[in-house]
């Protein structure tokens, strides 16, 4: 099998009392934008630990992966970009000051959002739906022993009357 070189991104989506932890950028391209708690996966770290640990770099909370909220998949310089956001719930830490790499951290309301500027629509939306309509694939460890441990991730199956999965 043929190895593919593979950008990958990571972001914590993080709700709590009806409200999303969002980033402002403080250079770059998307400085002044607004977003989740992002990075790219370092060699040797899973995508879990990069979701963590981007999320104490820019934000100053620790937590723990809930599941997997989406993925955005796309082609740059003929190599494949592959995006994970996952659901986080924090259970320590304090918003951080600003750093070099992020200008402001805050908490924000489903109508604060169409105000703000953003570093991209797909993480908009990401925020909204976590704000309206948050599901998640349910991530369990997995089945096979492993010198480092891995996860899966998959739909809940509802127990409704039909047995038919969440959307």
């Amino acid at each position: 099998m043929a190895t593919v070189s593979c950008d990958l991104g990571v972001a914590a989506r993080v709700v709590a009392n009806r409200s999303i932890l969002l980033v402002q950028e403080a250079r770059g391209r998307h400085e002044g934008c607004w977003g989740l708690p992002k990075g790219h996966v370092e060699e040797g770290e899973s995508p879990e630990e990069a979701t963590l640990r981007e999320l104490v770099e820019e934000s100053g909370f620790d937590g723990r992966i809930l599941g997997l909220a989406g993925v955005r998949t796309a082609l740059r310089k003929d190599h494949p970009a592959v995006f994970l956001c996952y659901d986080v719930a924090i259970h320590a830490g304090q918003i951080q000051e600003s750093n070099d790499e992020i200008s402001s951290t805050g908490w924000f309301s489903l109508n604060d959002l169409q105000s703000l500027k953003w570093v991209s629509e797909t993480m908009q939306q990401l925020a909204i739906d976590g704000l309206t309509q948050p599901v998640n694939l349910d991530g369990q460890p997995g089945l096979t022993a492993r010198n480092r441990p891995y996860s899966v991730y998959r739909a809940a199956v509802s127990s409704s009357p039909t047995g038919g999965r969440r959307t």
